[in-house]
């Protein structure tokens, strides 16, 4: 995995001679400053490339993710968890945290969480509501409710897809209803969080 640091400039990787009949297959994310820690100054990394398998392998799934088309609130949160490990790990110390939020704030956000179940939210809206940023929002969450916004969600969603599938519905109907893309899209978070698929979910209690 490598790591450019802003204004650097980006260079062709070199291939190995031996290996110049393979394929090089390297994806790119660009990451807006926005989503950087704020007021703790530029963070600085330790060099270039890094060997951490654990980075890479949720760098990838989110790639992944993107190409499946995934909720935009799900693919932002992942983002920056993500970037929170790449900083944790490989970057110069960034400061002390921001403190957790109010209460107050975040019954806010759940409360809007509950009420706009099948809508697209996405994670500046909720910041918004919160009165802070992305990143100090996911953290408070997490720290009051035990997972993070977009998760709280899925599993919001998830429960009440449970109840529709066990009363009748579709699995096409029940994802149209809670606002997934597709009933590929419920598949995978019923596979991520149950082991089943929601078709098999639902011939299971039927």
């Amino acid at each position: 995995m490598t790591v450019i640091e802003p204004h650097e400039v980006v260079s062709c990787l070199e291939q190995d001679k031996a290996a110049a009949d393979d394929q090089a297959i390297v994806q790119l994310m660009f990451l807006d400053a926005d989503l950087m820690p704020v007021g703790t100054g530029r963070p600085r990394f330790h060099g270039v490339t890094y060997s951490d398998r654990g980075l890479f392998d949720g760098i990838a799934a989110l790639h992944r993710d993107l190409a499946h088309g995934e909720d935009e609130l799900d693919l932002e949160s992942s983002l920056i968890r993500l970037l929170d490990v790449l900083l944790t790990r490989h970057a110069d110390a960034l400061g002390a945290a921001s403190p957790t939020l109010r209460p107050r704030s975040l019954r806010q956000v759940r409360e809007m969480l509950h009420s706009q179940l099948n809508s697209n939210i996405k994670l500046d809206d909720l910041a918004a509501v919160a009165g802070c940023s992305k990143r100090h929002l996911i953290r408070s969450f997490r720290q009051a409710y035990g997972v993070p916004p977009h998760h709280y969600r899925t599993l919001l969603r998830l429960a009440r897809a449970k109840s529709m599938l066990a009363a009748g519905r579709s699995v096409a109907e029940t994802a149209a209803e809670l606002g997934y893309c597709d009933q590929s899209q419920l598949n995978r978070h019923f596979r991520r969080e149950f082991g089943v698929s929601a078709g098999g979910y639902a011939r299971s209690v039927r």
